[in-house]
């Protein structure tokens, strides 16, 4: 298999202070191969709003606390990893059809066909070998090297927990499923309607927010993505949440500029880590 140098990124801790902590950061990339970037319709760096910007700065260092740490450099719109891998459609992918049915997204699947604006993006779909040459290249090792993660950490513990984190805008756009304009919350954990994780795991997340001081929406607008859903067996002690934070906490939505609001948000991430990490060990 021809994968990308430094793809994808792992961040382990100490063996002493491992704990059975997964954190997968699958959209903060912003890199877009030089051989992709004439499919592309318009400027590719222009997409950039939607993508997850800066939450590896809310996760850098999460490794200090016993979890290891997952991520890429590239862009969403080169792949997007959370999403499932037959999730196409014929403005995507050529020759193929769009699935229905929870964790598919069609138009914005594993090719992003349009922006959450309804914008195309692409000059014309990918081609069969165009797409399974960019799924073997910036989608299938990531989702191998999640999955060695996890399995080593159930084996050793008994039990592992998987963090999807990701960031959304604060107001939902046009394509997105809740109302277009309408406000969101501070921070929406996703466990797939309470089938992807134990309930101590989600309730632990959402009351972990709620007491430092943030609005929590459970499952509202998301549920979980193509990570989470794929990913997730608690049956068989993989515990998978998806966590999204709302832009307007650290950054200028227009601007794409952070604010000073990152820093604390990011003292506040890191200090929910270590409590994740504790509980993850205690629970196993």
């Amino acid at each position: 298999m021809n994968q990308s140098p430094g793809f994808p990124t792992v961040a382990r801790p100490d063996p002493a202070a491992t704990r059975p902590l997964v954190v997968s950061n699958p959209h903060a990339g912003e890199d877009v191969p030089d051989e992709e970037r004439p499919l592309y319709l318009g400027d590719v760096d222009a997409l950039l709003r939607d993508g997850d910007l800066y939450v590896d700065r809310l996760v850098e260092g999460a490794e200090v606390y016993g979890a290891t740490v997952l991520g890429t450099p590239w862009s969403r719109f080169v792949i997007d990893l959370n999403r499932l891998p037959d999730d196409t459609s014929a403005r995507s992918v050529a020759g193929t059809r769009a699935r229905r049915g929870p964790g598919y997204y069609g138009d914005r699947g594993i090719i992003w066909a349009v922006t959450t604006h309804g914008e195309p993006i692409y000059r014309r779909p990918l081609k069969r070998r165009e797409f399974e040459r960019r799924r073997d290249r910036y989608y299938t090792p990531y989702h191998d090297r999640l999955a060695a993660e996890l399995a080593d950490l159930r084996e050793r513990f008994g039990s592992v927990v998987l963090l999807d984190a990701h960031s959304m805008p604060s107001r939902a756009a046009r394509m997105h499923s809740d109302r277009s304009g309408a406000a969101r919350a501070d921070i929406v954990p996703g466990d797939v309607d309470g089938t992807s994780c134990a309930p101590w795991l989600s309730d632990l997340v959402e009351q972990w927010w709620r007491d430092a001081g943030y609005t929590v929406r459970r499952n509202q607008p998301y549920r979980g993505g193509g990570i989470t859903r794929r990913h997730a067996d608690p049956a068989n002690g993989v515990h998978a949440i998806q966590l999204e934070v709302n832009r307007a906490l650290y950054m200028d939505e227009d601007t794409l500029e952070p604010h000073d609001g990152l820093q604390t948000l990011r003292a506040d991430y890191q200090q929910f880590i270590r409590a994740l990490a504790e509980a993850s060990l205690a629970h196993c």
